[in-house]
């Protein structure tokens, strides 16, 4: 099946994502307590958030999100953890907003938005397929697992939304594969993924992708170029 599939993936239409922006620079911005704002940044450049991360962007003086990826489980769960974030972006807003993975029609997307009061300009959900494209456009790899623990994180994926979107470079902080924890409180949560997302990560570092890492750790882990801004 899984070969079969992938034989099929060049065939698959290239997802199109609503954004008014795609181009220039773009900060990627996990939740990890080791964020800091990358060398160089300054308005020009993009925001991309990943869940409740754009709580710390708010402490950063950070606009709005250009971009904010949440998790499906955020808008419609019923989780303590779920819930929790849910309370945490009530009332906060994106330019555009996508739900990767969301199996349902728009209209229960809005509704579930609604839940919490978040607000955005244009809002997608995207299908498992449309997000194993995107992760095979920029790595090579299918990705379709129904095992939760050999998922990607959401914050990887993130990575590889903005730079299939087209914005380069794409500098990602406030992420790590070893330190537990966000940098928005002190629950101290631990982080999963952490094997997939590397693997993935070290994928496209082979393939050149204009992806680089803020902190000299997270570049150790994963073998992403450390930042040191090093603008074309």
């Amino acid at each position: 099946m899984k070969t079969r599939l992938l034989n099929h993936l060049p065939t698959f239409s290239k997802p199109i994502l609503r954004l008014s922006r795609v181009t220039g620079p773009a900060l990627v911005m996990g939740s990890a307590p080791n964020f800091r704002l990358p060398e160089g940044h300054d308005a020009d450049w993009a925001l991309v958030t990943v869940n409740a991360s754009q709580l710390l962007a708010e402490t950063f003086g950070l606009p709005v999100p250009d971009v904010a990826l949440i998790r499906r489980g955020i808008l419609v769960g019923a989780g303590e953890q779920d819930c929790y974030k849910r309370d945490l972006l009530k009332g906060r807003q994106a330019k555009h907003l996508i739900i990767p993975v969301w199996t349902d029609v728009e209209d229960k997307l809005k509704a579930g938005c609604r839940t919490f009061n978040y607000r955005y300009d244009t809002l997608q959900g995207l299908t498992k397929w449309q997000l194993a494209n995107i992760v095979w456009r920029l790595s090579g790899k299918y990705h379709v697992s129904r095992r939760w623990h050999r998922k990607i994180s959401t914050g990887v994926f993130a990575i590889m939304l903005a730079r299939f979107a087209g914005f380069a470079p794409v500098v990602v902080s406030g992420f790590s594969l070893s330190q537990a924890g966000h940098g928005y409180d002190t629950r101290n949560a631990f982080r999963y993924h952490a094997d997939e997302d590397a693997a993935l990560l070290r994928l496209v570092v082979r393939r050149g992708e204009p992806i680089y890492a803020e902190d000299r750790d997270f570049a150790a882990e994963t073998g992403l170029p450390w930042w040191q801004g090093q603008m074309p």
